[in-house]
């Protein structure tokens, strides 16, 4: 079954020594998990969770992880490091002055406690940047023979910290000790002074979950007693949302196994245990977790509907884009210069977006994929992208939105999430999925779709990731779901065309030409970007090394068209060396000359449990002709071979003989971008045909044998 891919939907340690006193003493390993060399519950597996424990305190601004893990082999050794995501400042709304809040102590952050002092420090009127740490880290590697090997030191002195963009980080730190056999065993402390967002518990992971415990204490103001007597959210300090709204309602959304119940106790407090919890599927070709694995989140929220939460978010964040995006004079002046001679609305689309490819993007990543996401909307104005010629993907978005409205064009924003991060998931109410913002056009009746933020990307063709992918517009002040369009087999493709010599001892020369339309052509030039030219040719130059014959040297002279996104990326590929064997007077030749190497790009599987996601539908094309050697001609007829899988790929290889020459032509076209799990075993087979078909050989005799 064909799926569309959019169908899935610090704190010194002083300061906290109440919270460290009250932990309960790591309890001694069982003989049995000592012992343990396997798990039949996970056969194969490198680890396995013994037990976790999650505990998110709002009213007293602490979360405590713990975990238990046994290590079965030399890869489960990788889970003694521990990650740590979280942000190291935010910010925070409230309403009112706090006073309700306010403990008789001193209002500082070096000496939170359970009374609430020292948590608000007001930068803004009702905006606080407040911080987080992590503290209270306890851990102990234990032996299989009992041996237990703390984990000494001070957070400041364990705690390696990854930077991420936006002020998100990852914290890492790692137990000692480590050998097959081994528990693990940890637990630490996150301490906030106030909070962003209710928590997020990722139920799944990357080992099996023998069981888990999560607990969440909702602040008081979202307390059961508060919302019976209808004054949630009410006091002098009430939480406000990112537009200015007292946030009233807790809510939640979850992916969970059928026997999960998360439960709700009279006093507010909710708890969820699952018990024997697969891992996550990390099986190849698969499309990203996020989205599809066991997860529960709860929401602090002013708009507890779904449906209207969506449409004030989306009309909050049109009205952003729109101040930001307001004409101005450069702007005005710009469009004018630009547009000089166009005639048509299309001619009019088509040179604003090469304008915005002169822009310099400045995301981290450089590959066309926002590194900040497109809830983020800059203070000024968007010109400021176009007098500094730089701005990350959705900034270039924005200008050419801007440009193409006082171009009179009908333009207008959508966000989506990328494919490569997530599945978009209406009910996880989070913008923060919406990472992407594309243009859609409506010209002469027609839609057309821009990806102005992917670099190099020609006009109307999206990088893979925002193809096909789920999203939302504003349209009449009401929210619509969209999907982008898919992209088509013929999109993308890589043909390799050109002649070889063949001399009698088997020798190869010549030259071929190997080019690129679609995606494959964006991620070369997104390469030299990053990197340089040589870059280019030297990734170019790896995959030849890979599919050539042995013997035989093909590297790229030079690529024409590198930075000229709207023509066809074209390498030229001289070719020399040791290309056929010499067996009794005959030569024997590869019948592909770039498929000599081929295996199956599919794994055999005894079950797969994900969706099959090969980012987007390509055609491969191989027109390569031998120039035979004088005396030798073709023993026998080629044989021909075509293969189909359902009506979503198919194989064709054919070779003509004629006179001094044999022209070999392969095609490979898949037309899918995702398929079901159940259909992984059928794809394997037509691709085991395929790579047989691959490895036939052409043999040439001496003429004159060939006659007798």
């Amino acid at each position: 079954m064909r799926l569309h891919p959019a169908a899935w939907f610090g704190l010194v340690l002083a300061g906290t020594s109440l919270i460290v006193t009250a932990h309960a003493q790591f309890a001694p390993p069982s003989p049995e998990e000592l012992k343990m060399t396997s798990d039949p519950r996970a056969p194969g597996a490198d680890a396995v969770y013994l037990d976790r424990v999650e505990t998110t305190d709002d009213p007293h601004h602490f979360a405590t992880v713990y975990a238990r893990i046994k290590v079965l082999t030399e890869g489960g050794k990788e889970a003694a490091t521990v990650h740590v995501p979280y942000q190291k400042n935010f910010v925070f709304h409230a309403s009112g002055d706090n006073s309700s809040r306010m403990g008789p102590a001193s209002n500082h952050w070096d000496a939170p406690d359970v009374t609430h002092s020292g948590e608000d420090r007001p930068n803004d009127v009702d905006s606080f940047t407040v911080k987080t740490d992590i503290a209270a880290i306890e851990g102990r590697t234990i032996h299989p023979d009992g041996t237990v090997v703390p984990l000494t030191g001070t957070p400041a002195d364990l705690l390696k910290v990854k930077r991420g963009r936006n002020q998100t980080n990852e914290v890492i730190f790692t137990l000692p000790s480590v050998e097959v056999g081994s528990i693990l065993e940890y637990r630490y402390q996150i301490r906030y002074d106030r909070f962003a967002e209710a928590p997020d518990w990722q139920v799944q992971k990357e080992y099996f979950t023998h069981h888990a415990h999560f607990t969440f204490t909702p602040d008081e103001q979202f307390s059961p007693f508060r919302n019976k007597l209808g004054t949630a959210g009410t006091q002098d300090s009430g939480l406000l949302d990112y537009h200015q709204e007292i946030m009233t309602d807790l809510r939640d959304a979850a992916i969970l196994p059928a026997t999960a119940v998360l439960k709700s106790e009279a006093s507010g407090i909710y708890s969820l245990d699952v018990n024997d919890v697969p891992p996550a599927p990390m099986e190849p070709f698969s499309p990203p977790l996020e989205g599809r694995t066991y997860r529960l989140a709860f929401y602090y929220l002013a708009t507890p509907d779904e449906k209207e939460f969506w449409r004030k978010d989306m009309t909050f964040w049109n009205k952003k884009v729109n101040q930001y995006i307001e004409p101005t004079n450069l702007l005005k002046s710009t469009v004018k210069e630009t547009l000089s001679g166009a005639a048509t609305d299309i001619e009019k689309a088509k040179k604003l977006y090469a304008l915005t490819e002169k822009i310099e993007n400045i995301d981290f990543s450089l590959d066309g994929e926002p590194g900040i996401d497109s809830a983020w909307i800059p203070a000024g104005s968007v010109e400021e992208v176009l007098l500094d010629k730089k701005g990350s993907s959705n900034q270039i978005a924005y200008l050419y939105l801007a440009m193409a409205r006082i171009a009179g064009l009908n333009a207008h924003p959508q966000r989506i999430a990328s494919r490569s991060q997530r599945i978009f998931s209406p009910q996880f109410r989070d913008p923060g999925q919406l990472d992407t913002v594309l243009i859609a056009l409506n010209i002469d009746g027609k839609d057309v779709t821009l990806d102005p933020g992917a670099r190099m990307a020609p006009f109307s063709t999206l990088h893979w990731a925002h193809a096909a992918a789920a999203g939302l517009e504003l349209n009449g002040g009401k929210v619509e779901t969209v999907i982008t369009p898919e992209q088509k087999v013929t999109d993308n493709a890589v043909i390799r065309v050109g002649s070889l010599n063949v001399s009698p001892k088997g020798i190869v020369s010549g030259t071929l030409k190997v080019a690129f339309l679609g995606q494959e052509a964006l991620r070369l030039r997104q390469i030299a970007l990053r990197n340089g030219p040589d870059a280019t040719k030297e990734q170019l130059d790896h995959m030849l090394a890979a599919q050539v014959p042995a013997g035989v040297e093909a590297r790229v002279d030079h690529v024409v068209n590198l930075e000229d996104s709207s023509k066809q990326l074209l390498a030229i590929v001289p070719v020399s060396g040791n290309l056929a064997t010499q067996a009794g007077g005959h030569l024997v030749l590869p019948r592909n000359f770039f498929r000599t190497r081929e295996t199956n790009p599919y794994p055999s599987e005894d079950a797969r449990l994900s969706p099959i996601d090969v980012h987007y539908p390509a055609q491969e094309q191989d027109h390569v002709t031998y120039v035979l050697p004088s005396g030798f001609v073709v023993e026998g007829k080629p044989e021909e071979s075509m293969v189909k899988f359902q009506d979503g790929a198919a194989f064709e290889m054919k070779a003509k003989a004629e006179g001094s020459a044999v022209a070999n032509t392969r095609v490979l076209a898949r037309s899918f971008t995702m398929l079901d799990a159940k259909d992984y075993g059928s794809l394997r087979d037509f691709y085991q045909k395929v790579v047989a078909a691959d490895q036939q050989q052409i043999v040439l005799s001496p003429a004159a044998q060939a006659t007798n």
